[in-house]
């Protein structure tokens, strides 16, 4: 599994950004995956998804030391030509270890879902351990996303500006 960006909130993150599963370029040297990532799950990763996190953001006037990234399966999924979406029996195999993220987040205030298998992640993570944090829910930032919904891109903008506002209101 990745390791959290050290330039994000860390423990002190006040928001929590929920994707799917790692990508190739958040995984270290895999001999499995013969590619070398960062090792972290970061916005300054070389992948498109990254770059459309770090731009939506910084757009949004979201200050990333207030954010953390991670996914609700945080192993990858797939092989080393492909990337795989999880499934409902690896989402509900992962809640356990999305709970031992957030209860190592004691500020933690919002959490943005950012895609179906996310929003899929934090249900089966509710149904079991009830948290006390706001949500919102929107679009998965991929690249694949934007080029079949052209409002998606916006959608998520609008989100993470209401992201920002709940977090300076509070």
């Amino acid at each position: 599994m990745p390791w959290f960006d050290p330039a994000s909130g860390g423990v002190e993150a006040r928001s929590l950004f929920l994707l799917e599963a790692p990508g190739q370029k958040s995984m270290g040297a895999e001999a499995a995956l013969r590619r070398t990532g960062s090792g972290i799950i970061s916005i300054d990763n070389d992948d498109p998804t990254a770059q459309n996190c770090w731009t939506l953001r910084d757009e949004a006037g979201l200050p990333y030391e207030l954010s953390v990234h991670w996914n609700v399966v945080p192993w990858y999924l797939g092989t080393a030509d492909r990337i795989a979406a999880p499934g409902r029996t690896e989402i509900q195999r992962a809640a356990p270890f999305l709970h031992e993220v957030i209860s190592m987040l004691p500020a933690l205030e919002l959490v943005v879902l950012m895609g179906r298998k996310a929003q899929a992640g934090w249900a089966a993570y509710q149904e079991q351990y009830a948290p006390k944090v706001h949500a919102l829910a929107t679009w998965h930032p991929s690249p694949r996303v934007f080029a079949s919904r052209p409002a998606a891109r916006q959608e998520i903008l609008d989100t993470l500006r209401q992201a920002a506002d709940l977090l300076r209101s509070v």
